[in-house]
């Protein structure tokens, strides 16, 4: 991909880099994206969660500096920072001015190219992801999110990002420097750079300072299909939180644009049917949305309501209903409204280059190349509203809505809903 303001590359080590100019912007942001998702990680107490800790270790020195070294070098770029590990990869950013990329980013390539992961640091970072574990009991509704991906989604890209208690207890220095080595390689890297920067001169850059690197890393099998059905969570809870998953396009899927759109009248909004119907006319439920992730190989949509323990059944049956009403099809008003909707989103984002270099870092690897915000506009503008009902009539059916996954996080389940009982971050 090649535009005055957008540009991709392959780098001669297998690293995807994509460079956007955004004028008028000080500020720059970089996303790397690398091979060390949780997917990879070791099963169970062989060593799952493997790849949080990675993430908190890496920005703990790097190429001999101390942590406190690196942290101050970046401090006084003025460098904001952070990392984390997803299902596929983990991720770096920075966001920084413009004129302080070149330092910053040799900074960056440093922690992934030569990070200490010395013992030292070793138990802080465990002890940072083993809190975030144990506090999932203290966020039902993002617990009910996490489950939710656990029973939807194929094994092992169902995992969660917080590995088990049993897994970071057997992790090792040692151990970690290992799995770096082998798993944190060039080509499966993606980079997304955005903001007061020339697509050339970042090239040269990153090229240079990632000069030598080699290697390939492989992407984990499935080896588990997912398991679907109704689950409880059983926590003392002052609300019953309920999350529904069904099937979604992977985002380079000819109906991904369709989909957006219809998930976006169904409750991507508070004129959604979903909220409408369920929180505002019947009053049902405190929270209600749906939303969709659309991977690489294959997506989500998540629907979530929050309601009372005597109200949860029937907060479950007003959503089937609006589902089963979903498939006749969105009206003309709605589908307009929607597009409105997503296009303004997309300009909103159009101005953070943090979200311009998380979306064309993305792009890289969900689709294999970036795309400018004219070009998602554009799709948008192409789309009709005949296009959202044959999606709808084709995709978001009866038998669609077999494939439902329901997880409950409550003190129990309703009395109509079989449920077998399960323990978080089993």
């Amino acid at each position: 991909m090649s535009s005055d303001l957008l540009r991709s590359f392959a780098l001669p080590c297998g690293i995807q880099l994509a460079v956007e100019r955004m004028p008028g912007t000080r500020s720059v942001s970089v996303v790397c994206l690398l091979p060390v998702g949780c997917a990879g990680d070791p099963e169970g107490a062989a060593g799952e969660g493997e790849a949080p800790v990675l993430a908190e270790l890496l920005f703990r020195g790097a190429d001999g500096m101390s942590s406190r070294a690196w942290s101050d070098a970046m401090d006084t770029l003025g460098a904001q920072r952070h990392a984390g590990a997803g299902t596929h990869q983990l991720t770096l950013s920075a966001l920084c001015l413009g004129d302080r990329l070149p330092d910053v980013m040799r900074l960056l390539s440093l922690a992934i190219r030569r990070p200490n992961l010395d013992t030292e640091s070793l138990e802080a970072a465990r002890s940072l992801v083993l809190q975030s574990l144990r506090g999932l009991r203290d966020e039902p509704q993002h617990l009910a999110s996490v489950m939710l991906r656990e029973h939807a989604m194929p094994a092992p890209f169902n995992r969660s990002g917080y590995g088990t208690e049993e897994g970071l207890a057997a992790l090792t220095a040692a151990g970690l420097r290992s799995a770096w080595s082998r798993r944190a390689l060039p080509s499966g890297t993606f980079i997304g750079i955005a903001g007061d920067v020339d697509p050339a001169h970042a090239h040269d850059l990153v090229a240079g300072l990632f000069d030598g690197w080699t290697g390939s890393a492989d992407e984990p099998p499935v080896i588990a299909p997912a398991r679907l059905g109704t689950h409880l969570v059983e926590l003392d809870t002052q609300q019953t939180h309920l999350a529904l998953g069904f099937p979604a396009p992977p985002d380079r899927d000819a109906d991904a644009v369709a989909h957006r759109v219809a998930v976006r009248v169904l409750g991507g909004a508070t004129s959604s049917r979903l909220f409408t119907e369920v929180r505002e006319k019947r009053g049902l439920c405190y929270s209600v949305g749906a939303s969709s992730a659309l991977g690489r190989d294959r997506g989500l949509l998540q629907i979530y309501a929050g309601s009372t323990h005597e109200r949860a059944h029937r907060t479950l049956e007003c959503i089937q209903a609006e589902l089963e009403r979903f498939a006749q099809g969105i009206t003309a008003d709605e589908f307009a409204d929607a597009i409105v909707g997503a296009k303004s989103a997309l300009v909103m984002s159009g101005e953070s280059s943090g979200a311009r270099a998380s979306a064309i870092a993305g792009q890289l690897w969900r689709l294999g190349r970036p795309k400018d915000l004219g070009e998602s506009a554009a799709e948008f503008d192409r789309l009709t509203h005949a296009d959202v009902n044959r999606h709808i009539e084709r995709h978001m059916g009866a038998s669609w809505r077999a494939a439902r996954t329901l997880v409950m996080v409550a003190p129990s389940a309703p009395a109509t809903e079989a449920a077998a009982p399960i323990t978080p971050g089993a």
